[in-house]
């Protein structure tokens, strides 16, 4: 059927309009499509803008509590981190409005609880092999986890973001390293020298080596630099900057690394840590009503030791078990003791120019009255099993006056005192000081003597007085010559008169010469013989001021404080098996001598002292087995040992002291060998003096000029000496220094082969950051 144009038209017309409405339908959806997306799109920009700025509130948390656990851990060590971390201490450090007003918008929480954040510790002793600049290391240490929500309370979706963190509190054993020093580091020696082992300093490094070869066959690092110079305060005259040729690195050498620290609870002076006395502190003796489980007293090696041994006035042996054993509730009598400790052998220490009175531990017979003692072995083996039952560390102190003043006198008297009252000074050795003396007021017309007054003479009482004598004592002030003018034919005496003498002449001829004495100017003569006539100036009269009187002030007597009397604390008994300890002082410096120590207890041996230490001899070169290690660098038998003391002296077999105030070759030492750690003091540079540096870290008092010294070990250097703190005094006087064979002591790479008491630095770890489920207790 065929339709006509215009029904074709109208058909047409229909389906295109059909065709816009349904382009503009499909336009209209296009546009709402588009405007839902970017709504969409809006909204979860929204979100993820404030889930990011609620995770980083939720990781400000976090760092909050983190930031307290980093300080407490780096000043007082984990110990006090864990004893804390299960109460509030941690979990309420949140951000609030104290921080920031910002942090009004948030609410946090950890897990479940409000204001708070989530802190556990999920594993203990966990074991960390450390990277550079400390690469095969191993840190110990608990690990903490720190969780924390947070969500704005005034946001438009309250979105809740939760942060969790974990941290190693890791500890590096202190002897792993071959060298370490808490202070300025110098290495400037003579000789060859070879470094074996980790080298790091808490500040700078100065290497500057005299002409010789240095090789360091490890990592070396400092906090600071380091530098191939000579420190600033190194008065030397040597070569700087140093020759490349002469110092060898066969490992890496960095700068600018994380200083390490002891956890020592009194490290903190201002914004400073780890200064030198406060480090000091971990040889010290606790004060009194110090908790050795405080934060402070937990790092007090006192408090750990097997046993302490006391030196007090009137040379008072006082030994005891430690603190850390049973309170120090067991004492041993001194017929234990008496075998071991004594306090012969005074001797010159040539360095600090003064006597020193020691207390001497024999450690060979330690070791004996050690393995067969029933009074602390016991205790010993109830404590960490029947295999460690032998002494393992001790502290010593001399406490005697709690100075470095010291004289003990073994006489007849007792301390026994009554308070008394002399006219006349006391005896020697009658006394304890002080003598008080008793004064009153007293006149006398005499000089008072010597020993009768105390000084000044208050005044002096005068009257004048005339005479006609020159007073020749007895007077004040001036004296006031009275005159009279006289004449006289005679010259006058000496002393009668004032002034000069005026001579009265009249003109005289005669015909003989005149008298001497007679006559003034000269004389002239007329004719000649025998007409000869004599003309001259004739002395007819003197005039001078006569002497009647002396006026002046005489002294009438003489007013002062007289002694009437002594009082003073009276010695009234008598035992002659009592020392006493004098009013005479003596200047002397306490020190520690360790002697016979080839063979250790069973289980190696540590000693602490906050006193110089002197090790005589050979130490821990025959094992419990009779295997010895003499002159070697072989360590495989050698027994766990360290020295902690305020200054180190190596003597050799040879010493005698005896000889210690004679010159420098009757003080030759011969070979040696000791294999322990060594943590002590120095004496830093200063600009006057030098250090002495690494090459004389230990120190010396004899000639060991061609002598072989070999030591196996590690060399800690913590603060600056308190006691024994004069400068190194170079060579050739109080020593000559001996061939060095000095290497790090490898057996401290095993944990369980470290001496007793090793101190632990603080290397923290952050092990793992995460953003997790809100509500997470783990992740």
């Amino acid at each position: 059927m065929n339709l006509s144009p215009a029904i074709r038209r109208t058909r047409e017309n229909a389906w295109a309009l059909l065709v816009v409405m349904s382009l503009a339908a499909t336009g209209l959806l296009l546009v709402a499509s588009i405007m839902a997306w970017a709504n969409e799109n809006a909204a979860v920009t929204a979100r993820n803008a404030e889930f990011f700025t609620t995770t980083y509130a939720a990781e400000a948390a976090t760092e909050k509590a983190l930031s307290a656990i980093v300080q407490d851990d780096q000043n007082y060590g984990e110990g006090l981190v864990l004893s804390k971390y299960a109460g509030s201490s941690y979990k309420s450090l949140i951000p609030t409005a104290g921080d920031s007003s910002y942090w009004t918008n948030y609410q946090f929480s950890g897990g479940s609880t409000l204001n708070q954040v989530l802190v556990s510790c999920i594993n203990t002793n966990t074991t960390n092999v450390l990277g550079p600049p400390y690469s095969g290391y191993v840190a110990v240490g608990s690990t903490l986890q720190i969780i924390a929500n947070a969500q704005n309370l005034y946001s438009a979706y309250h979105i809740t973001a939760t942060v969790g963190q974990q941290v190693l509190l890791g500890q590096i054993p202190i002897f792993q390293f071959a060298i370490f020093y808490n202070d300025t580091m110098e290495i400037d020696p003579g000789a060859t020298m070879n470094i074996t082992g980790m080298v790091h300093g808490n500040t700078n490094v100065y290497i500057d080596p005299n002409g010789v070869v240095l090789t360091f066959y490890n990592d070396i690092s400092g906090s600071g630099g380091v530098l191939l110079s000579e420190n600033p305060l190194d008065p030397s005259s040597r070569t700087t900057p140093t020759p490349t040729n002469l110092v060898v690195f066969d490992g890496a050498h960095l700068s600018d690394v994380i200083p390490l620290n002891l956890p020592v609870g009194t490290n903190t002076s201002g914004t400073t840590t780890n200064v030198a006395a406060s480090v000091n502190a971990i040889l010290q003796v606790p004060p009194p009503g110090e908790s050795p489980n405080s934060a402070i007293g937990t790092n007090r090696l006192y408090n750990q030791v097997d046993m302490i041994i006391t030196i007090s006035n009137g040379n008072v042996i006082t030994v005891t078990s430690g603190v850390d054993v049973n309170n120090q509730a067991t004492t041993i009598s001194n017929s234990q003791w008496s075998s071991f400790i004594n306090t012969n052998g005074s001797f010159y220490n040539g360095r600090d120019g003064t006597t020193v009175d020691p207390l001497d531990i024999d450690v060979g017979a330690l070791r004996q009255w050690s393995a067969t003692n029933n009074v602390l072995r016991p205790l010993l083996s109830s404590l960490r099993g029947s295999s460690y039952a032998d002494v393992q560390s001790v502290f010593v102190t001399d406490e005697r006056f709690m100075s470095n003043t010291v004289i003990i006198t073994n006489v007849t008297y007792t301390t026994n005192t009554v308070a008394t009252n002399t006219t006349s000074f006391p005896g020697a050795n009658t006394y304890y000081p002080p003598v008080t003396t008793n004064t009153s007021v007293t006149t006398g017309s005499s000089y008072p003597a010597a020993g009768t007054f105390v000084p000044p003479i208050l005044s002096t009482n005068t009257t004048s007085a005339t005479t006609t004598n020159l007073p020749t004592t007895n007077y004040v002030g001036a004296i006031t010559t009275n005159t009279t003018v006289d004449t006289t034919s005679s010259y006058p005496t000496n002393g009668t008169y004032l002034g000069s003498v005026t001579t009265n002449t009249t003109l005289t001829t005669t015909s003989t010469h005149p008298n001497s004495g007679t006559y003034v100017g000269t004389i002239t003569t007329n004719g000649s013989y025998p007409n000869r006539t004599y003309t001259y100036d004739a002395i007819s009269s003197y005039s001078y001021n006569l002497d009647t009187s002396y006026t002046y002030s005489v002294i009438s007597g003489y007013i002062y404080n007289g002694v009437t009397g002594y009082s003073y604390s009276a010695i009234t008994g008598v035992n002659t098996n009592v020392s006493y300890t004098t009013n005479y002082v003596q200047y002397a410096e306490p020190g520690i001598v360790l002697t016979n120590g080839g063979t250790l207890p069973s289980n190696g041996l540590s000693v602490v002292t906050p006193d110089p230490l002197y090790v005589v001899g050979n130490w821990n070169v025959t094992n419990n087995n009779g295997q010895g290690m003499l002159q070697t660098a072989n360590v495989a038998d050698t027994l766990p040992s360290a020295f902690y003391a305020d200054a180190i002296t190596i003597l050799s077999p040879a010493w005698t002291p005896n000889n210690s105030t004679l010159g420098i070759n009757s003080r030759t030492a011969t070979a040696d060998t000791v294999n322990a750690a060594i943590l002590t003091g120095i004496v830093p540079s200063n600009g006057t003096y030098y250090s002495g540096g690494v090459e004389n870290f230990p120190r010396f008092m004899e000639n060991w000029s061609g002598v072989n010294f070999y030591y196996n070990g590690s060399m800690v250097e913590m603060f600056t000496s308190q006691i024994a703190n004069y400068p190194w005094p170079g060579t050739g006087t109080v020593y000559n220094p001996p061939t060095r064979n000095w290497a790090f002591d490898t057996n401290f790479n095993n944990p369980s082969q470290l001496p007793p008491l090793t101190p632990r630095v603080i290397y923290l770890n952050r092990a793992r950051w995460a953003s997790i489920p809100p509500g997470s207790t783990t992740f």
